[in-house]
């Protein structure tokens, strides 16, 4: 029997147990040279972030009291949270401060406030708390279609501010979802809707779905061309059946509303004459038509006119069972689906600002050409990372930084002030050290027990892994300027407030999680 002195140093060691001290430290170095950074760019600036990090540290400490009252208190108030945060974001519309050009901030007298911060931490909250639920079956139609709706309602929400940024970041959680046992292909949504939205106002709407539809109709040839399978050979089938459906309703659509996603500027590169349009449409979705249509009778009649669960026999009372017309309509379905991003993006395009607009033409047209504009951040933010050279100009001492070049240096574009005074070296150092402390957040996330704990440790090292990628990229001009702050190191006390507490609750869950194994 234990002595009270052994329970004693038992309970303190079974108290320690659980608190990742390195993954502490690593988030204080970040958090202390981030704040370094933004007091060389503006003193004052450094004081208030200083004075927000002090509000994070308060805040910490509210979190860890109600969670060590209650051990379950994120899984019992994540529905409540996300609840909220929709709230939240359905007022800024109403009642929210524009700021370059994005309705997407509450003006609270002295400081701002952005509620996309707190739906991120609601989203993954929530998103855990579902997915962890014990009659969740992981790969059930139901689950995946509730776990895209909690997503896709705060994205929508967000789009209209529009902030395109903050709805990049919420693809983090398709990661998370995947690494519970989604499918691998859900994490190409993000990657293909985002390629969909940039050439869709790059290009003419009509000839980006013809040639897409076009690119599916001969790949569907190829898999009749050269397989011998039943089974593949009705999805292939099926998916012409789809796809005949699909063009003649483009070319309804042509018809009727030609002025859909045409490109409006006659000096852009893709402009194209309305008349060149529509009969290049009408043609591609002809010859799409006609290939499909004989790759999709010949299978039928040559193939499958034996088989039992042929096609080619329509009146067959079976046949509304076929696996042929069950791809058919999703096959029409997913491209009518496609028509509506690609539509809708430039309709969302035409709504940005014209600087917003600018900021994402620069990516194709090079900064030189909106150098007065958009393209004037970027130009000058890489003229303060290449005169950095190999060790930096020095702390306090950056040229670029002490002349005001880059307006938006203290908050989007603050890599640069570090690629400036640090020089390659310490750029180099950050970029790796910012690599180990996102790896240490998914090494501590695997070892969760509980899926709740796993699912949103995931996601918090997603959402940093896309914050800091895309700002860096976005600094160096190879992704559009889209508003993404680095982590820790960006100017704002929402965003640092977010990025802690993300931290701080993920590491509650962890220790949490430690306890529940003694």
């Amino acid at each position: 029997m234990l002595n009270p002195k052994s329970r004693t140093v038992l309970n303190q060691s079974r108290s320690k147990k659980g608190i990742d001290w390195l993954l502490i430290v690593m988030c204080l170095m970040l958090i202390g040279f981030g704040i370094m950074n933004v007091y060389s760019v503006d003193p004052e600036k450094g004081i208030r972030q200083l004075i927000y990090l002090g509000v994070a540290i308060v805040l910490i400490l509210v979190l860890i009291s109600f969670a060590s009252g209650s051990p379950n208190l994120y899984e019992l108030y994540s529905p409540l949270l996300y609840v909220l945060s929709l709230l939240l974001l359905v007022g800024v519309l109403f009642f929210g401060k524009e700021i370059n050009g994005a309705k997407a901030w509450y003006n609270l007298g002295p400081v701002s406030f952005q509620p996309v911060e707190v739906a991120k931490i609601a989203t993954g909250l929530f998103l855990a708390n579902f997915i962890s639920l014990p009659s969740i079956e992981i790969n059930s139609r139901k689950t995946v279609i509730t776990a895209f709706t909690i997503i896709a309602l705060p994205v929508m929400l967000i789009l209209m501010q529009p902030d395109l940024g903050s709805v990049i970041i919420f693809s983090a959680f398709i990661i998370a979802l995947y690494r519970e046992g989604f499918s691998i292909w859900f994490i190409f949504i993000p990657v293909l809707g985002g390629a969909l939205f940039v050439f869709s106002i790059t290009h003419p709407a009509y000839y980006l779905l013809t040639g897409i539809g076009l690119i599916t109709v001969f790949a569907a040839l190829l898999v009749i061309a050269f397989t011998y399978k039943r089974e593949l050979l009705r999805t292939a089938m099926g998916v012409q059946w789809g796809m005949i459906i699909y063009l003649l309703l483009l070319i309804g659509f042509m018809y009727f509303f030609p002025e859909w996603g045409s490109v409006e500027d006659k000096n852009s590169k893709q402009f194209v004459h309305q008349e060149l349009l529509s009969f290049d449409v009408y043609f591609y979705s002809a010859a799409g038509i006609l290939v499909a249509l004989i790759s999709a009778l010949s299978v039928s009649y040559f193939i499958l006119k034996d088989n039992n669960d042929s096609p080619y026999k329509i009146f067959n009372p079976v046949f509304g069972s076929n696996r042929s017309m069950e791809t058919g309509l999703l096959t029409f379905v997913v491209f009518v689906l496609v028509s509506i991003v690609s539509f809708s993006s430039s309709a969302i395009y035409a709504k940005l600002p014209q600087h917003q607009q600018e900021r994402i033409m620069v990516l194709f047209e090079g900064e030189k050409k909106y150098r007065d504009t958009s393209g004037y951040n970027l130009l000058y933010s890489k003229t303060a990372i290449g005169s950095g050279d190999l060790t930096g100009k020095g702390y306090l001492q950056g040229t670029v930084k002490i002349g005001k070049f880059v307006p938006e240096q203290s908050t989007d574009y603050i890599f640069c002030t570090v690629g400036e005074e640090w020089g390659f070296l310490g750029s180099s150092l950050l970029v790796i050290f910012y690599g180990l402390f996102i790896m240490r957040i998914y090494y501590l996330a695997e070892l969760q027990r509980e899926r709740f704990s796993r699912f949103f440790g995931y996601s918090v090292a997603t959402i940093f892994l896309l914050h800091f990628f895309i700002n860096i990229a976005m600094v160096m001009g190879l992704f559009p300027t889209v508003g993404i702050p680095l982590p820790f190191f960006s100017y704002g006390g929402s965003s640092l407030l977010a990025f802690i507490t993300l931290i701080a609750v993920f590491l509650i869950l962890n220790y949490q999680d430690k306890q529940r194994l003694i």
